[in-house]
């Protein structure tokens, strides 16, 4: 007990507020040889004293509270030796009695504050020592002096601690700054690549960041033309593996009996007509991200293989008894619904769920309608950069047009529609509604749609002024309608499949009235 000293000295080369307390209770109970040794610490709100040194009870006391010792011993900054009455009385405090145990007249409680120099209360020390004790804690100024050493250190520590989370918590913060820059930049990157600001593409570019940051498969589905391989392209081109191969194939594309050898590669002799080796995609998509789209189309006999591929990372070419393997990222995307093709047993339900990780759906263009025009800009673009000409973009017809247009064919149709209208558009020209009109009216028919009602019959070699023609057979059935339906605008636009604007719109740029 006359080696205080050299205990400060242990304790004050510690550097950790937890390990110190821990070293110091250690100390106390070998020099001691007390029956218990508690540290309280104040909580961060300075309103509770909670049991330290992970004590699995979690014991508190508000310092408020003066039905416990621990608060008198606070706020008098003195030590508190508790003996027989005086222990019984504090003992109905049900915390004081769940650190203390049981005790009986042989025990004494010594309750001490912990001071640092400047007197801020830095702990609580709780001795339960034998009450024939001859040490006088309290009293001893070597013991109270290693109490005030640990204390100023601990408060050293506790400073050199919140400093350091504090700059942890602040570099933490910039962390994530600069996360968010940087997807902020993908996010940017990706608005040029999925066009459209409607709050369906917004949502569509944060799902493909996000699935482009994970090792999920993922799984596009969507209509035809609503760009599901653009997407596929965006989530590899945004992932740890952009820098590797981007590998694609159409699983509808390819016959049945050539899509494995496509995959799995072959070896030389496997059949006839394979007089040399040849390495197949998976080979050729290690460490990248391997593509297969219209996946609902593949064999059921070759999903059962893909889904070993997928679970081993190794394949086996056609005719070859040697195992290779593969780490390749799986996107796959589907015009189908899989979980219909899964109940009709057309696709296997196992290979369904080890595909569907992370699903991505697309949507139509005609829900996102407000895409139209900045689509059409961006394709009129495209249209000038590749045949190095000069349209100047849509009329407002033309665009009108678009606008109440269905597009079954999705944004390859928009596409299509703005190659064709560019190719009959002269250097310097807007495309013309005439310029897209007639291929809408062939797509139209394709799909198998009849004629407009009371649609004007013009004899095509008549024809000497192309606008003018569009602009009748627009006027014409525009005009019946209203008269079928005796002028009323809101049945006459539900019937022609447009808001009743827009046929506001026409009837004046037509100059069509409702008695015509």
């Amino acid at each position: 007990m006359n080696n205080w000293l050299k205990s400060a000295t242990e304790l004050v080369v510690i550097r950790s507020s937890a390990q110190l307390l821990s070293k110091f209770t250690q100390l106390l109970d070998t020099e001691l040889g007390c029956r218990g040794v508690y540290l309280l610490t104040p909580s961060a709100d300075g309103r509770f004293v909670e049991c330290g040194m992970g004590d699995s009870r979690q014991l508190n006391w508000s310092v408020s509270d003066f039905d416990n010792p621990f608060a008198h011993v606070i706020h008098s900054g003195k030590a508190m030796a508790l003996r027989n009455s005086e222990l019984l009385y504090w003992l109905s405090n049900d915390g004081f009695s769940d650190l203390i145990g049981c005790t009986d007249d042989s025990v004494k409680v010594v309750i001490l504050p912990m001071l640092s120099k400047d007197g801020q209360l830095q702990a609580i020390l709780v001795l339960k020592i034998d009450s024939y004790s001859k040490h006088d804690m309290d009293s001893d100024e070597n013991f109270l002096d290693l109490l005030s050493v640990c204390a100023n250190h601990l408060q050293l520590i506790n400073e050199m601690e919140a400093k350091k989370r504090k700059s942890q918590l602040l570099s933490q913060s910039l962390i994530e700054v600069e996360q968010g820059k940087i997807k902020n930049h993908l996010l940017d990157g990706l608005a040029n690549v999925l066009i459209g600001q409607s709050e369906v593409m917004k949502s569509l570019r944060e799902q493909v960041a996000i699935a482009a940051s994970s090792r999920l498969s993922v799984m596009i589905q969507g209509e035809t033309g609503t760009g599901k391989e653009l997407v596929s392209r965006a989530v590899h081109d945004l992932s740890s593996r952009s820098k590797a191969s981007f590998v694609a194939i159409n699983c509808a594309a390819i016959p049945e009996h050539l899509l494995e050898s496509e995959l799995f590669g072959y070896v030389k002799g496997a059949f006839s007509g394979a007089d040399k080796s040849k390495k197949g995609l998976l080979a050729d998509a290690d460490g990248g991200t391997l593509f297969l789209d219209e996946i609902g189309d593949m064999p059921l006999a070759l999903q059962a293989k893909l889904l070993r591929v997928l679970e081993s990372h190794k394949y086996r070419p056609v005719g070859s008894e040697k195992e290779l393997d593969s780490n390749f990222r799986l996107v796959v995307a589907t015009h189908l619904n899989l979980k219909e093709q899964v109940l009709n047993n057309k696709f296997r339900k196992d290979l369904y769920y080890r595909l569907y990780q992370y699903p991505i759906t697309l949507p139509r263009l005609k829900d996102r309608t407000s895409d139209i025009e900045r689509l059409s800009a961006y394709f009129v673009e495209q249209y000038n950069a590749k045949h190095k000409c000069s349209v100047r973009g849509l009329h407002y017809k033309a665009l009108d047009c678009l606008l109440d247009y269905d597009f079954p064919g999705n944004v390859r149709e928009l596409k299509h529609l703005i190659e064709y209208g560019g190719a009959q558009t002269q250097d310097g020209e807007q495309i013309e509604l005439a310029h897209i009109q007639i291929k809408l009216d062939s797509d139209i028919g394709s799909f198998g749609e009849t004629e407009p009602k009371n649609r004007a019959v013009v004899e095509l070699s008549d024809i000497r002024d192309l606008k003018v023609a569009v602009r009748e057979y627009e006027s014409n059935i525009i005009a019946s309608r209203l008269r079928e339906f005796d002028g009323d605008r809101g049945r006459t636009a539900e019937s022609l499949g447009i808001p009743k604007r827009t046929l506001a719109d026409k009837c004046v740029k037509l100059e069509i009235s409702i008695n015509d």
